[in-house]
Parts: structure tokens; C-alpha cells; sequence
């Protein structure tokens, strides 16, 4: 299970996610939907260790990610799939993290079961 408690996060003086709280459960499909600036981006960034919020909690199946680098959270299960195929190349190329061994953007999306 991925759950967010009381997640914030700001771009300069911009207080972009205020308070965001989230249960995702394994074997259920979780929806973020959003019009345009709403922080749909920024709260991936934040839960795969790209940006590191500002206060808050992540954990993923029990485990608290605050401290884990972005391979870290890939090596424990957890990615970001990228959405469509004019898009993948340079929200991969943003989002990944190359280490030896793990899987990347387009092999995380296609073989990722939970």
C-alpha cells in the first residue's frame, strides 16, 4: 500500500500540494486526475525522491521513503509509469534515475505487477 499523509510541497513562494493525504491499496487502481498546474507532476517527483518535499510523510508497504534515494524506491517496487508514447522519451529522461540493475521507464511501466 502507498499512503501520503500530510504531504506539502512549494516551487519558490508557490505552496503547490497543501496537505495531501492518499491510500493506495495493492490490487486496486488509484486515479490522479487534474486540470493542468494542479500538482499531478509534482507529487510524482515527490513520491519518487525527485523532489524532496517539504514536510509530510511517504511510505510504501509499510516502509517510510523519506530518506531513500530514487533507486532505492525502484529497487522496493515502486515506479512511475509514463503516458503515451510522443511523451515517454523526455518524462523518462526527467524522471529516471540510471543504475546498474534496475529496470528502466519503459520496462518498469510494462512489467511492474504490484
Amino acid at each position: 500500500m502507498l499512503k501520503i499523509d500530510a504531504l506539502n510541497q512549494y516551487y519558490g513562494g508557490s505552496h503547490i500540494l497543501r496537505n495531501v493525504n492518499l491510500a493506495a491499496e495493492d490490487g486496486k487502481l488509484t486515479v490522479l486526475l487534474g486540470r493542468n498546474g494542479v500538482g499531478k507532476s509534482t507529487l510524482l517527483r515527490c513520491l519518487m525522491g525527485v523532489v524532496a518535499a517539504k514536510s509530510g510523510s511517504v511510505s510504501w508497504r509499510g516502509t517510510p521513503l523519506g530518506a531513500l534515494p530514487p533507486y532505492a524506491r525502484v529497487a522496493a517496487g515502486l515506479a512511475a509509469a509514463c503516458r503515451g508514447a510522443a511523451r515517454r522519451s523526455a518524462r523518462c529522461r526527467r524522471m529516471h534515475v540510471s543504475r546498474p540493475g534496475l529496470p528502466t521507464c519503459r520496462r518498469a511501466a510494462t512489467s511492474f505487477r504490484g
